[in-house]
């Protein structure tokens, strides 16, 4: 094989990859979306609740934004819907009454932990025949791909 036809079949290989870890992505994203419409929550939303609920204080819309990295008129919106859905509560900061902070409830708690044990039963169903070896290889090819990618978008 001459270098030049080593070449054509590695940049072959290469697509091959990023096709594939797209397709992964994509079916990832898939799974997760029906999870969404069984439970009556958005991608968007889930992640909103889930941050609310993990965070160790009473988050402002200002801190949900930054850790969606969103826009905080977008998360304010986003924050007044899950208040509409009776998801969360949104309460007056007692040192600054305009600021509002938000505090996920009994029914959030409920619809998140219906969403992420669906999703937790889904993976455990998706990897049922991976030993903890495998899976550890797996987990360590992904975050390398991941890296990969992360460290050439500079040159894309």
């Amino acid at each position: 094989m001459t270098p030049q036809q080593r070449n054509m079949h590695r940049r072959h290989h290469i697509r091959l990859l990023a096709q594939e870890v797209h397709n992964a992505a994509a079916c990832l994203n898939a799974s997760r979306a029906e999870i969404c419409h069984q439970t009556g929550l958005s991608a968007e939303r889930w992640t909103a609740l889930a941050v609310i609920a993990r965070s160790s204080f009473t988050l402002s819309i200002s801190e949900l934004a930054r850790q969606l990295r969103r826009s905080r008129q977008s998360v304010h919106s986003l924050a007044l819907g899950l208040e509409k859905a009776g998801w969360i509560r949104l309460l007056p900061n007692p040192d600054d009454r305009r600021l509002l902070q938000m505090e996920i409830t009994a029914s959030g708690r409920i619809v998140l932990s219906t969403a992420e044990n669906r999703f937790n039963a889904w993976l455990l169903t998706m990897a049922f025949d991976l030993d903890d070896r495998e899976l550890r290889a797996l987990l360590n090819t992904v975050r390398g791909v991941r890296g990969r990618i992360a460290r050439a978008r500079d040159y894309a």
